[in-house]
């Protein structure tokens, strides 16, 4: 059906010429039950947004990935007898015909949700490739970060995209994480005129729930959580998280050393007794900028249901205030507090920045045309 929810929620209170946006692969109780729960640790701009995308059916995933959890413990104790170690079972999952008759029925309270959710994430990804061709961010460098069915918005993003000639300059990074979409080179291949740095391909052998849910695909299909890309560019990165991830709900729950181990600059956090550590895998230069961003934002605006934005790209609105630069341009480098005027032109609906203040005064990023 038609999308349902598309909306911008922002996840720092800063400006900066460059924007992140990231994509939460599904919602579940309790801490993670916001799109932004995943996202507390991420620093890779002063200006940081994550989507929010179909949350009823992605609240179903993540009650239904919960529940074959809950199944599987039930069947490692019945099954002790029948298999020496849980690697047993876990190595028998991709395989119909050897799946415990218990797990079989456990089975079919994930499959309905979690192909409704493929098929949702493919046409919001879509849907985001257009917004984002449409500039309404302006002429200014987009980095996609994203897990699980985040990672496959962003992966049918970046096919839409290459599909269009006027697709270059927009994308600057792109981060899948335990993404489950094809793992062909083939398939990621367009990517490579789309996005002018970082394709980062996260996977994790050990993700026993990402292969169950394919059990019933063919056997030569390679998923791209996990297994690397083989994608002969040099911007092409697979990171091993096996070490990180031991099972598919590991990606929102360790997601902070997940950001680091991919090379993703982090917030600084607190030790034992309160003091301010240091920053998690920050470049130099970039310190200060986590720190006062860990600082300023110990009330979280990523999840305020006010922000909503049309599912009709060029009718897409902006949250309260974003349409608004803090200055009459948005120059490289320059920092907020160079430029205190307001933009006076009050231009209509736009969700990630004002377009006219950033391409009146500002070209494309430099390397991205």
């Amino acid at each position: 059906g038609a999308i349902e929810e598309f909306t911008f929620l922002p996840l720092t209170e800063g400006r900066q010429l460059h924007i992140t946006i990231a994509i939460t692969g599904w919602l579940a109780s309790g801490k993670y039950r916001t799109f932004s729960a995943p996202w507390a640790a991420l620093a890779h701009s002063r200006e940081q947004y994550c989507l929010a995308w179909e949350a009823k059916y992605l609240m179903e995933l993540g009650n239904a990935l919960e529940t074959i959890l809950s199944g599987l413990a039930n069947m490692v104790a019945q099954e002790a007898l029948k298999y020496t170690v849980l690697s047993g079972i876990v190595a028998a999952l991709t395989w119909p015909a050897s799946l415990p008759a218990s797990l079989l029925a456990v089975a079919n309270v994930i499959d309905n949700p979690w192909g409704v959710c493929l098929h949702r994430s493919a046409e919001v990804g879509k849907h985001l490739a257009h917004i984002l061709l449409s500039r309404q961010q302006g002429q200014r460098p987009v980095t996609l970060i994203g897990f699980s069915l985040g990672a496959r918005v962003i992966y049918f993003c970046l096919q839409e995209m290459a599909q269009e000639k006027d697709c270059q300059g927009i994308i600057e990074d792109v981060v899948l994480l335990g993404a489950p979409v094809e793992g062909e080179a083939k398939h990621w291949e367009p990517f490579r005129k789309v996005v002018c740095g970082r394709i980062v391909n996260g996977y994790s052998r050990g993700d026993w729930l990402l292969s169950f849910v394919y059990r019933t695909s063919s056997v030569k299909l390679r998923v791209a959580g996990l297994q690397p890309v083989q994608l002969r560019d040099r911007r092409v990165e697979n990171v091993d998280l096996s070490s990180v991830v031991s099972g598919h709900l590991d990606y929102a729950k360790q997601m902070e050393v997940i950001l680091k181990t991919v090379g993703i600059p982090t917030k600084p956090g607190l030790d034992e007794t309160g003091l301010l550590l240091a920053p998690g895998n920050l470049p130099q230069g970039q310190h200060h900028q986590a720190a006062a961003a860990s600082s300023s934002d110990k009330a979280t605006p990523g999840d305020n249901p006010k922000l909503a934005i049309s599912t009709d790209s060029s009718q897409a609105q902006a949250p309260k205030g974003l349409d608004q630069c803090e200055g009459p341009s948005l120059p490289a480098a320059a920092s907020p507090a160079e430029s205190a005027e307001i933009c006076s032109h009050g231009m209509g609906p736009n969700p990630l920045g004002c377009p006219d203040c950033a391409s009146e005064t500002q070209g494309p990023c430099p390397g991205l045309d």
